[in-house]
Order: C-alpha cells, then structure tokens, then sequence
C-alpha cells in the first residue's frame, strides 16, 4: 500500500472526561509519562505506520495543542505536501459547533477530500498503545474490509466509562456491536478505526442529514450487515483513558518494565516535542525509587513509586509517595505528599502534609499554591 494513501484524523478532545486535567487544556495535550503529551502516541503511531498527512479536530481548550504539535516537525511532518492541519471545531457556516464524532468528521470534509487518501486513520486522542497500524492497513487491503476497528482482548478496566464491544466470527469478522458493560472480559475497541475516504464521507453526510451524533454508537453499530466491519486485535499493553482514574492507573502503569517495552518499542518509537534542559539532578541525601523521571529536575528529598515531569523540585526532607508531579511542580522542605496529582506549576509549601489513598487521590490544580 502507497504511502501516501492513509491519512490520520484525530478527535483532539475525545469525550474530555479527564475533568480538571482538560479543564484547561484539550485531552490530546494532557500530559503523560514524564516527558509526553497523550497526542504522542497518535501522532508516532501514524507517522511509524508511512502517514504524511494528519488532521487534528479541535473543538475547545487547544491552544497548548498547537503550541506542543506546531508544525509537526518533531514528527517529521513539516511538509509541503501534507503535514499536520488543525481543523477548527465549526462544521457549518457561520458559528455552528460540532456536537459529537459525526458532525466533526462532517466539518473535516474539506480536509478529507484534498488530503488526496485512499483510507483514513480515525484516532480519538485519549488511546496510550504503540499499534503496529501498519499490519492493521495490510489487513483491511487483504480482506477487502470496507471498516477495521482496532480492538484489545481483555477485562474492562473496572472504573471506565462504556466500551464498545465486539462480536467476532472466527475471521475476525464484526457481527455485532454493542456498548453494555456487562461483559468483562472481552473484545473491545480501542478508539482507532480505518475506513475508505469516499465511504467516511457518504456515512458522515447521511448521519450528519440524519441528525445524528455518535459515529460509533449510532453508525457503526447499526451497520455490521451493511458493510464488511473487521477487527484488528492490539494484543500488547493498551489504555483508554476515559476518567482521570484510568489515567491515574495507566500512568502508574509506567512503573512496570514490561509496560514500558510494549509502550516504548525501539522499531516504533514514541516522539514528542524536545526541550532542551540539563540533567535531572539529585542532592546528597535524596533517594529516588522505582520512579520515571524527567529532565531539569532537582531531587533533595526521598521519591518512591511516582513520576516527575520536567523541572520538578522535591526539596529536603519532602516525601514523594505514589505521585504524579507535572511540569515545574514544586514541593517544599519536609512536605509530604502521598497518591496526589500535581497539575503544572502547582507549588505546596513547606511542611504540609497531603494523602490520598488508592481510591481517592488528591488533586491539585494547575498554578495552584498549598
């Protein structure tokens, strides 16, 4: 298959329920994993895979999106001919917003039909896996599908919002689809799904007439007779981020090495936009363990089973426990802080004291001082 017959289009918001985390940002730039934006994983995904041309709908909060994408040059997309297109969240003329999937493929159609693909790579932005997509195209050009839904097998995460499961024959075939949580362990997509440019089009035009909303719930579903619907199954590590208790767990997840081999594959690498920093540096009593660390950090204190972000701080005699410490967070001198998040730039001063538990972490908001 040419290179340049895919092209990738990504749902920037997804269903933005990750709640203070996108309060001020879109969920495809929420970060993740030290040094990562969620969009990353997309973004390489597709480029990996040959994508010379991706969309980003946008809907609401992506000015930090544009900031971290820009042009795309961290993903190689710096093109003339293709590169990255932010596509404004307005379908129709005048100000008319897109309400749910169908009207934000019906307001990508200029985009769709001059990105000059054969196929498009639907993404929404809050899927962490490194997919070999690759196999997935070859796939759906070898069974002649007309749709393929990237899926895992596996147990729902038990607090994650619907999923949409799947019906299989032995081929791989979709039979059916449904969105009950009833069954946990299961066949479930995974949010990534590549279909035919001019069979997108006819499909999001007539749901769009049809006034409906969801493309998966309400197009797909109803047309597993209709077409030739296909599962790809994503067997390694996936995570659907749908509630900031998933994202809590999957970045934890991180602290697993064979978590991190599946994320991070050396053939598929995981790009992302470079700041330059000096080396995280450590004092002469800190400790760090079993932590994922990122640069330009400055370590005095004792961090155990949690992940800093670029340009952290823990300051003598602070424990870090369980954590999660964006961007140029800030702990003081013998504060303690155990399972909390810590948006950007959040500062606690010295000597307090904040624990959550597993269940119940504590938040703290971007910019905020404790």
């Amino acid at each position: 298959m040419r290179t340049s017959a895919v092209a990738g289009l990504i749902f920037a918001n997804s269903d933005d329920k990750l709640k203070k985390l996108t309060a001020n940002r879109s969920m495809a730039s929420v970060p993740f994993g030290a040094r990562y934006r969620i969009v990353d994983f997309a973004l390489s995904n597709l480029v990996n895979t040959g994508v010379t041309s991706v969309g980003i709908i946008t809907k609401e909060n992506y000015r930090s999106l544009m900031d971290h994408v820009g042009n795309g040059i961290s993903w190689d997309l710096d093109r003339k001919n293709g590169g990255v297109y932010f596509i404004p969240p307005y379908y129709k003329r005048g100000v008319k917003r897109f309400v749910g999937t169908v009207s934000a493929i019906a307001g990508s159609t200029e985009y769709i039909e001059k990105c000059g693909a054969d196929y498009i790579v639907l993404y929404d932005s809050h899927v962490i896996a490194n997919i070999d997509l690759s196999a997935a195209l070859r796939q759906h050009k070898d069974k002649g599908a007309d749709i393929t839904v990237v899926y895992h097998n596996g147990k729902l995460p038990e607090k994650s919002s619907e999923k949409m499961i799947l019906s299989l024959d032995a081929d791989n075939r979709v039979e059916g689809i449904n969105f009950s949580e009833e069954e946990q362990e299961t066949c479930f997509g995974i949010g990534v799904s590549i279909i035919g440019k001019d069979l997108l089009l006819k499909l999001a035009r007539e749901a769009d007439e049809d006034g409906l909303t969801s493309f998966a719930r309400e197009v797909l579903a109803n047309k597993t007779e209709d077409l030739k619907i296909y599962g790809f199954e994503h067997s390694e590590y996936v995570a659907v981020m749908d509630n900031t208790a998933t994202y809590y767990e999957a970045s934890m997840a991180l602290l697993q090495k064979d978590v991190r081999k599946q994320l991070f594959n050396k053939k598929r690498p995981i790009f992302t936009k470079v700041r330059d920093g000096m080396p995280t540096r450590y004092g002469v009593d800190a400790s760090a363990k079993n932590c994922l660390v990122g640069e330009d950090c400055i370590i005095e204190g004792k961090v155990k089973n949690s992940i800093l972000f670029r340009g952290a701080r823990v300051s003598k005699g602070a424990v870090v426990e369980n954590c999660i410490l964006m961007q140029e967070t800030k702990v003081g001198e013998n504060a303690t802080l155990c399972n909390v998040i810590a948006d950007k730039n959040a500062s606690v001063d010295d000597g307090v004291v904040l624990k959550g538990t597993e269940e119940r972490y504590c938040f703290i908001d971007k910019n905020q001082v404790l």
